[in-house]
């Protein structure tokens, strides 16, 4: 394997092969090993390569540039994952425009819980910093990994956050991980590989250009089930994240401003044009994930809040059911519509019922 991944590697750095064609031929062929041994002739056979792309494959120097990154990587503790590797992230696998091989540092799983990015503007407000730190408070009770680039405002305050409440947290970087840019977050990304870490599709002889954070903005919402958009200008890097999500079928997030606020202008796009739900609070993206309130809560509030017979029937009713329309639980209890209002009402005082659209209850 540690063979094939030299190849894979080699055969990414050739000009002219990029991601698309490098999936192509490895399709074809079966190997990276395999691909590097070929004639000329067969490998033209494959649309998008030239006879130009077809001789650099398999010139020494490629071979030999991979073989001094991995000895690198060695020394750096820099793991390499090729593509067919099974530690490699299965949500970023199903990327068309995947990378062949990423390095990592650190010490996470990128296969294991639910991945969240939070990205958005470097000029972020108190009000972006406040949401980010509750949201974050609120998701630490569930298996999620929160994933974003490390850089000035809303990206390290996720970081940090992550931190302070033990949730491990990814950086998506956008050079190679022999250095951490930009230095100011030098300690938070040491702290980060405890739990979590950094990652790259980038070869420690890649600096931090500025084509390249583009690029990586597809990784973050390449690893991740969801993203979160916190405050971006109609321009901002944050859109190109959200906008390879939504075109990997994953879904987007946006906290809303008001409506003068600048900051805000990116996620109201999303918001307007149906590219991303509105989000206040951790309920909305935890529903998306597929978690439910911990059951813990739901048996504190049991043993405390006494209820009457037809209050009970009607509770236990719904925690049978994700939601239920009134007429449906006055189908399951026998009580009549007008006995019912007045006591879902009571529940919902008592804080273990929420209403929804339509008509319809849900437990809390």
């Amino acid at each position: 394997m540690e063979n094939e991944l030299l190849y894979q590697l080699a055969l990414s750095y050739t000009p002219g092969v990029g991601n698309a064609n490098h999936r192509k031929l490895i399709q074809h062929f079966g190997s990276a090993r395999k691909v590097w041994g070929l004639e000329k002739s067969e490998k033209i056979k494959i649309p998008g390569i030239s006879a130009k792309i077809a001789n650099a494959i398999g010139d020494n120097q490629y071979l030999e540039l991979a073989q001094a990154e991995l000895e690198k990587g060695k020394l750096k503790n820099i793991k390499p994952l090729e593509i067919q590797s099974e530690s490699y992230p299965f949500l970023l696998k199903e990327c068309i425009d995947a990378p062949p091989v990423i390095f990592t540092k650190g010490n996470v799983n990128l296969n294991e819980g639910k991945f969240l990015a939070i990205v958005g503007t470097r000029k972020m407000t108190s009000r972006g910093r406040n949401f980010i730190e509750q949201l974050i408070k609120e998701l630490a009770a569930y298996p999620i990994t929160i994933v974003s680039g490390l850089a000035f405002g809303v990206d390290v305050t996720a970081h940090q956050a992550s931190l302070e409440n033990h949730l491990p947290t990814i950086g998506v970087m956008a050079h190679g991980l022999n250095q951490i840019n930009p230095k100011a977050h030098t300690a938070v990304a040491g702290k980060m590989l405890e739990t979590g870490g950094v990652v790259s599709e980038f070869s420690t002889f890649h600096q931090a250009e500025p084509q390249n954070f583009l690029r990586r903005n597809r990784i973050i919402a390449g690893l991740s089930h969801a993203t979160i958009v916190v405050e971006s200008r109609i321009a901002g890097g944050a859109m190109s994240t959200a906008r390879h999500a939504n075109a990997y079928n994953r879904e987007v997030f946006a906290m809303p401003g008001r409506t003068t606020d600048e900051q805000s202008a990116g996620c109201h796009h999303l918001i307007k044009n149906h590219q991303a739900f509105l989000i206040t609070e951790a309920a909305d993206v935890l529903k998306y994930l597929g978690f439910k309130k911990e059951k813990n809560q739901k048996k504190q509030r049991e043993l405390f809040v006494e209820l009457t017979e037809n209050q009970s029937k009607i509770y236990e009713c719904l925690k049978e059911k994700a939601s239920l329309h009134i007429d449906e639980i006055s189908t399951s209890t026998g009580l009549a519509t007008f006995q019912i209002m007045p006591i879902l009402l009571d529940l919902e005082l008592k804080n273990l019922i929420k209403p929804l659209p339509g008509k319809k209850y849900e437990i809390l």
